[in-house]
């Protein structure tokens, strides 16, 4: 038996080492030929380990492929190459990969090969756009927050000067009373849209109270009924007199079966039906933002209209600002609802298939308000 000598037991430990790690590298030498490659860059170029060892790696790896480019340019320049981003190949389209080159050297400074170690950072790339939109967000936010606050009080004025003509005017004409109903629609809608500017901008934190929650859904019912009568829907609400008093914000609660109520209103049309319900919860959906285990019972406020429903694709993303199918509006109203629910420890979710309507379900979990209140309506 040959005995195994210190500089092949170096040689050995430091692949070793290189094969246990998470980035992939090949070594390779300036005639193309691969040497070696750990287990990471086989995965990574979804090939075959073994059978790629002794072949030129231009014929192992794709044209198009970011890794045999800068292999190529090493090979071509005889120097390292650094950083370079890009993908595997165009079978690779959704992996972003960055990669790199070092030379290798004899003690004589002659070169003998190359090493070129890449990682997959597709999940980074994503993590930074994601960053990059909460920033964009956050601009947008302050500089709607400022405009808002500008709209809104010469809006306010403006809505008063109608309320006030309208009522010291005599009318000639139903043309007349007409004209002002609208405008009085029109700055309502505005004011509306401000107040999801700012919402969206600056979202409110709780202020939690003991309340009723039957008496919750009876304000917004009552909020909601003029506007469903003009939308020629039939809006009803199923209150349930056994349950017992919750800990939420109530003009927040009410905020958000008000998004909720408006959007069920406006998709089921003329003719339409909107039911408000509440009901007790033992547990999270699974889709909501509490684990159904372990998790706390509380309250379950449900609008169920039968409109064409949900498609499948929105789903995913109807909680995202700016989100809307809606000709008019900001598409702030769910994405609002859905951050004044996460403040509650709550969950908001959807549940639909197209052509059968859907039903939105805000659910409040039982907690201790900071003084604990006794139940209002």
């Amino acid at each position: 038996m040959n005995p195994v000598s210190s500089a092949d037991r170096r040689n050995r430990i430091g692949w070793d080492v290189i094969e246990a790690l998470s980035v992939g590298v090949i070594l390779f030498e300036f005639d193309g030929t691969i040497r070696e490659m750990n287990s990471a860059a086989a995965r990574v170029l979804d090939i075959d380990r073994k059978s790629s060892l002794g072949r030129k790696f231009t014929s192992v790896l794709p044209s198009d492929s970011v890794i045999r480019q800068i292999m190529q340019s090493t090979c071509r320049m005889g120097r390292s190459v650094a950083d370079v981003m890009g993908r595997v190949s165009e079978k690779h389209d959704a992996n972003a990969i960055r990669c790199r080159t070092t030379v290798l050297r004899r003690k004589d400074g002659d070169l003998y090969g190359a090493l070129c170690h890449f990682e997959d950072v597709s999940d980074l790339n994503s993590m930074e756009a994601a960053v990059q939109q909460l920033d964009r967000l956050a601009t947008i936010g302050r500089f709607a927050s400022g405009i808002a606050h500008e709209i809104r009080n010469p809006l306010m004025g403006i809505y008063a000067g109608v309320q006030f003509l309208e009522k010291t005017l005599e009318l000639a004409s139903s043309k007349q009373k007409t004209t002002f109903t609208i405008i009085s629609d029109e700055v309502e809608r505005l004011n509306r849209i401000v107040t999801d500017l700012l919402g969206a901008a600056r979202p409110p934190e709780p202020e939690l109270r003991t309340v009723d929650p039957n008496a919750v859904l009876e304000k917004a019912h009552q909020l909601l009924e003029d506007e469903a009568e003009r939308a020629g829907v039939t809006l009803t609400i199923d209150t349930d007199e056994t349950l017992p008093g919750l800990a939420l914000d109530p003009d927040l609660a009410t905020q958000v079966l008000l998004n909720l109520g408006r959007n069920a209103i406006q998709a089921s049309g003329e003719n339409g039906k909107v039911q408000l319900s509440c009901t007790l919860s033992s547990g999270s959906p699974h889709e909501g933002m509490l684990p159904r285990e372990g998790s706390p019972a509380g309250i379950e406020f449900k609008v169920r209209d039968n409109g064409p429903g949900v498609p499948a694709e929105e789903l995913e993303t109807i909680f995202e600002p700016f989100q809307t199918s809606k000709k008019s509006g900001t598409g702030l109203g769910l994405y609002i609802s859905y951050q004044i629910m996460e403040r509650h420890r709550g969950a908001l979710w959807v549940e639909s298939e197209v052509g059968h309507g859907a039903e939105f379900v805000a659910r409040f979990p039982y907690q201790t308000p900071p003084d604990d209140a006794e139940v209002r309506a």
